[in-house]
């Protein structure tokens, strides 16, 4: 059995996806909420291609074989475990030997699977597709604020309220700054990236409007595409606001936590010195290896953050609202009131 990519991003939540390609691959890019259980590791992959060139198709698959039978029942075990109440897909690069093969030996053991036409090449064409003619024709609310009013957090409340917005930094895992990939571990590819992005426009297709977070045109590594960037500049911003202490506050939960968390703030804090100085970069790295982080995320705030963002802000009357957001939970329905007061009147 086999499903269209077009067929399973529709359907997208009733599958669980497997993919069996090597670890690497899978490292560069993956579709999202695939698992990875690799047929053939990177060195065994290499191998195969090589014996591919040199002997052609026939020695290859005896050479993958032999690579692979040892271990075939704890692949399959692998799998099984994801199996759940979903359906399983498999897919590979393109839709080739490895998933194929991986089908039928679940289909002998009486286990269903599908195939995905195409792989991820297909997968990663029609991302490439939807991008490249997508275009926007409900609103886009923006909410901006200062650094450490809660705007991420808001978004999340927002999506628990069943609303539709959109994480952009959880989809980047990066937080859009210098600090931004403090305490997150490696930022996702762009392919990653747009993956998630077009897989969560897809399901919100049918929304009457969408919220985001106020970014620019990059998050980290990762570059909004030109629809999505130009409906939130054209799109109504909320103001969000909150007392410096809470902001401070806010700040400090996000990053502190494990220990090395302190050295990749002071790595970040260094790369501050051209616009803060070298004596107040030293006063910060003092306080971040006393740490003593509420301090140190005050000064950030009023002698950076709050300078760079009063540059690039919009004048107050230009918002349609200011919310304050002190109480998270009032924020959001105090939100939620303006957006929906927003669509009546359009």
């Amino acid at each position: 059995m086999q499903v269209t990519v077009d067929e399973f991003i529709n359907k997208q939540d009733q599958y669980q996806l497997i993919d069996v390609r090597s670890p690497t691959e899978y490292k560069q890019a993956h579709i999202p909420g695939a698992v990875n259980v690799p047929l053939l590791n990177d060195e065994e992959r290499v191998i195969v291609g090589t014996v591919y060139r040199n002997e052609g198709a026939d020695r290859a698959k005896q050479v993958g074989l032999s690579l692979v039978a040892p271990r075939l029942p704890q692949i399959v075990a692998q799998i099984l475990q994801h199996a759940e109440k979903k359906e399983l897909v498999v897919y590979c690069w393109r839709g080739g030997m490895r998933s194929r093969s991986v089908c039928h030996v679940l289909a002998a053991l009486n286990y269903s699977a599908r195939q995905l036409i195409g792989g991820y090449k297909a997968f990663r064409r029609y991302i490439h597709q939807y991008l490249e003619t997508k275009k926007l024709n409900v609103p886009v609310f923006v909410l901006n604020g200062l650094t450490g009013v809660g705007k991420t957090r808001i978004i999340k409340l927002l999506q628990e309220h069943k609303l539709p917005a959109l994480d952009l930094e959880g989809m980047a895992n990066h937080r859009g700054s210098v600090f931004g990939a403090v305490g997150l571990g490696q930022a996702r590819s762009q392919k990653d990236f747009e993956a998630l992005l077009v897989m969560e426009l897809i399901k919100l297709q049918k929304a009457q409007y969408l919220i985001v977070e106020g970014e620019g045109r990059k998050i980290g590594p990762v570059i909004l595409p030109d629809f999505l960037y130009q409906a939130m500049s054209d799109g109504p911003h909320i103001l969000l606001e909150a007392d410096l202490s809470i902001r401070v506050a806010r700040i400090v939960e996000e990053y502190q936590g494990k220990s090395e968390h302190c050295d990749e703030l002071a790595a970040a804090v260094k790369k501050l010195q051209k616009k803060l100085g070298q004596e107040k970069v030293n006063m910060l790295l003092s306080l971040i290896e006393q740490k003593k982080l509420h301090e140190a995320a005050k000064i950030l705030c009023t002698d950076y953050y709050d300078q760079y963002y009063r540059d690039s802000r919009k004048q107050k009357r230009e918002y349609v609202a200011v919310v304050n957001v002190n109480d998270l939970d009032q924020g959001v329905l105090a939100i939620q009131s303006v957006i929906a007061k927003n669509m009546l009147e359009r």
